[in-house]
């Protein structure tokens, strides 16, 4: 079963072998995003929430991960704003293939949004999706840790 280390693990190596992705980082929360120089491609992504339930009578937790893609573009040319947002949405599909062939387990990706930020010379295009990934936890029959 996975957990979070492994989880990161994996977003990191991809992150850092993927040639079309020049750097990865885990952050705080996306809104750290803010204080990030966007110079080229760039893979973020931070934890957001999780839930603790019994599904199946065994006990996990549903981790999601928020996950973003962005890219910097020159302005003036509407063909490299959407290939930008085209490799930015095939890196996300490598990462989910990449994910689905490295863990064991249940993963799921969400919807991506495709967002886009404008400057005087410069165009950031964002590729936005949430994962959520399924891990196990220790049973209450192991007794609880005081």
């Amino acid at each position: 079963m996975n957990d979070l280390t492994t989880i990161y693990e994996l977003f990191k190596q991809f992150g850092e072998d993927h040639k079309m992705v020049n750097e990865f980082k885990l952050l705080n929360s996306l809104e750290d995003l803010e204080n990030i120089e966007i110079n080229h491609r760039g893979m973020f992504i931070s934890l957001d929430n999780a839930n603790i339930s019994r599904e199946d009578g065994s006990p996990v937790y549903d981790v999601d991960f928020s996950i973003v893609v962005v890219d910097k573009v020159a302005t003036g040319n509407s063909l490299s704003l959407i290939n930008s947002n085209q490799e930015n949405l095939f890196v996300i599909g490598q990462l989910q293939d990449f994910l689905i062939s490295n863990l064991s387990g249940e993963q799921n990706f969400q919807e991506v949004n495709l967002q886009g930020f404008s400057a005087e010379d410069y165009n950031i295009t964002a590729a936005v999706c949430s994962a959520t990934f399924l891990i196990g936890r220790k049973s209450s029959l192991m007794g609880i840790d005081f």
